[in-house]
């Protein structure tokens, strides 16, 4: 009960925070306040790791009773979630790149 508790709501959160995260970017993206998003790129970077490592234990059942001691058989919504942050942390990286001015 716990594992599919503790998924749903790993879920949910990330998906929220993916959400507010490339609104924001999109936000910073049009003012032309690129800079601004690497700090988004090395927040999301560090849930993408997290996320990998709920994967991990989620892709086995008997990771799942070890670290929960109940299961969760239906992990997509952690894969989707996983390579949606995929694709966010690279946007992120590219857009944030700012070309530097001459100074005359």
């Amino acid at each position: 009960m716990f594992a599919t508790v503790f998924y749903w709501c790993v879920v949910v959160a990330a998906c929220l925070w993916g959400a507010w995260s490339l609104v924001w970017s999109l936000i910073y993206l049009a003012k032309h306040e690129n800079g601004n998003l690497w700090i988004f790129a090395i927040i999301n970077a560090l849930g993408l790791i997290a996320l990998g490592i709920l994967y991990w234990i989620y892709s086995s059942q008997d990771n799942q009773w070890y670290w929960f001691a109940s299961k969760q058989l239906d992990i997509a919504g952690l894969v989707y979630v996983f390579y949606f942050y995929i694709v966010l942390v690279v946007f992120q990286a590219i857009a944030g790149i700012t070309k530097k001015t001459k100074k005359a």
